[in-house]
């Protein structure tokens, strides 16, 4: 009721001091009536329909046309990888090129990695830029900042990974994922990497017994080795497979002067050859199951030690090696093993009795 008593004394004095002289005054405020109704709506209007051009206004920027969130702000990557498989206790390596494509100075950006399966976990261990500078890394995350409209740049990382299960996929598939932000703006977006094949787990062990594991007589002759006189060894070769099936196994080594191959061989799975000319024993298995199984070679040494090797113990093989071809990824395995000589660190009977004496 005030109310109304208040807008009814205003009229009244305003009718009675503007409008009856003038009319044009009437005229005037009803004009600024409804524009200050339309100027309202249209703010309204806007608000409810372009909140950003709200934003950019309140925050002093310039919004050409109607621009979306995403092209104000927009950091696109290209994901490199240095392998399209990767094997146990290796680390990933993935190049990221970045570039900003909006209209907005990038204040900061943060990168980080989506794995698809809960099976893997990783961990960012290193993020280097194109000039080799470290990067800091938060939160397994890398962090990035002021990249101004148009700014590109590189970066390498170094992630490993790990299995958190026993039965887990043969494939690391996911993404980066990328924040960014920009004042009162922010931008998400994952753009997924090529597959990582997982390559098998295989393992090889060869080793030099005069007692077996279990405690058997192997070798025959002195021990430690006496100069002149035969010594005779067991070599034991011992190949573990789980993950993937391969093909194409080998596993060579080349035996000293002194060291002869003996008649004498078991072999679980496979063939072997020697060639007395280059010394060289090759042992070869033509599959092996993702499953395992018994991919075991031993072979008898004879050791004849001379002069020179006397208070020193003595060479058995060198230039161990071997490889394997992985179906499923693809890869080779290789790696090379530890030359082998008398001290017989896996032989618990008889470790450390490999001194040559007279």
């Amino acid at each position: 009721m005030k109310f109304s008593k208040l807008i009814s004394r205003w009229w009244q004095q305003r009718r009675e001091r503007f409008y009856r002289r003038n009319r044009w005054h009437l005229v005037l405020d009803i004009s600024l009536f409804v524009l200050v109704c339309l100027l309202s709506a249209l703010s309204l209007r806007l608000s409810m329909y372009h909140p950003a051009i709200v934003d950019l206004l309140d925050g002093g920027v310039h919004n050409p046309g109607n621009a979306t969130e995403e092209s104000l702000l927009s950091l696109r990557t290209d994901i490199v990888s240095s392998s399209d498989s990767v094997g146990k206790n290796e680390n990933i390596s993935w190049k990221i090129n970045y570039r900003n494509n909006g209209n907005l100075k990038i204040d900061k950006a943060f990168i980080g990695l989506n794995l698809s399966s809960a099976a893997f976990a990783c961990e960012i261990l290193s993020a280097k830029n194109s000039s080799g500078q470290n990067l800091k890394i938060k939160n397994n995350q890398v962090e990035l900042e002021n990249i101004d409209v148009n700014g590109s740049g590189e970066l390498t990382l170094s992630v490993s990974w790990k299995a958190e299960k026993t039965d887990f996929p043969r494939v690391i598939s996911g993404g980066v994922a990328v924040k960014a932000y920009a004042g009162s703006f922010s931008f998400a977006q994952e753009y997924p990497f090529a597959d990582l094949k997982i390559s098998s787990d295989l393992s090889v062990k060869a080793a030099i017994y005069f007692h077996s594991p279990q405690g058997d007589q192997l070798g025959i002759g002195p021990l430690p080795p006496l100069v002149g006189v035969p010594t005779t060894y067991w070599l034991i070769v011992k190949a573990v497979n789980s993950g993937n099936d391969l093909k194409n196994f080998v596993f060579s080594a080349k035996l000293p002067g002194n060291v002869e191959l003996n008649d004498q061989q078991s072999l679980l799975a496979g063939k072997f050859t020697y060639n007395k000319e280059s010394r060289l024993l090759v042992w070869q298995v033509d599959s092996m199951a993702a499953s395992g199984g018994d991919y075991i070679a031993n072979f008898a040494l004879v050791l004849t030690p001379s002069k020179s090797q006397i208070g020193n113990n003595a060479a058995l093989l060198s230039s161990l090696h071997y490889h394997a071809d992985d179906i499923f990824s693809g890869k080779e395995i290789s790696a090379a093993l530890k030359d082998l000589d008398s001290s017989l660190p896996e032989d618990r009977l008889n470790k450390g009795q490999g001194i040559v004496s007279e």
